[in-house]
């Protein structure tokens, strides 16, 4: 069961930053431009039991997940999970930490198991790690910049 996780730590209240990542639509803003990421069904602000529908450019296709809000702990932590799309399984936790009353740390930790059968042998863990990484990294950057004057 590969597992991949980042911190990033940024210069707003816990509040801010919990917001923030609730809408879809800032999510797609932070995400890097290449995986042309679409919410196609969400709402406005996530909630628990809400379910979002969104394509990514994944392995040469535009591929379609479906994620559901299957726990959410105002200000410390939103799990999300797979119901449909490319992987076996996929669990999604964001946590915020306070780090004083102007600066949290948004921890990600993401569960995953690659997609079965013959997709499964060209798309491989390490592969899914790598692209993490790199997503993530953009992801990081651009909160960083998005509360860089928030205090």
């Amino acid at each position: 069961m590969p597992v991949f996780e980042t911190s990033v730590a940024l210069n707003c209240s816990p509040r801010q930053a919990f917001e923030f990542l609730l809408r879809p639509a800032n999510i797609a803003r932070i995400a890097p431009p290449d995986i042309g990421l679409v919410f196609t069904k969400a709402p406005e602000i996530l909630d628990l039991g809400s379910q979002f529908e969104f394509k990514v450019q994944a392995y040469g296709h535009i591929q379609t997940l479906l994620h559901e809000i299957t726990e959410l702990v105002p200000l410390e932590q939103i799990t999300e999970i797979q119901i449909k799309g490319l992987f076996a399984r996929w669990t999604h936790e964001h946590r915020f930490e306070p780090q004083g009353s102007d600066q949290v740390i948004v921890r990600d930790r993401i569960d995953f198991d690659p997609p079965a059968g013959m997709l499964g042998l060209l798309v491989t863990a390490g592969k899914i790690l790598d692209q993490l990484d790199e997503g993530y990294h953009h992801r990081n950057l651009q909160l960083q910049k998005e509360f860089a004057g928030s205090t």
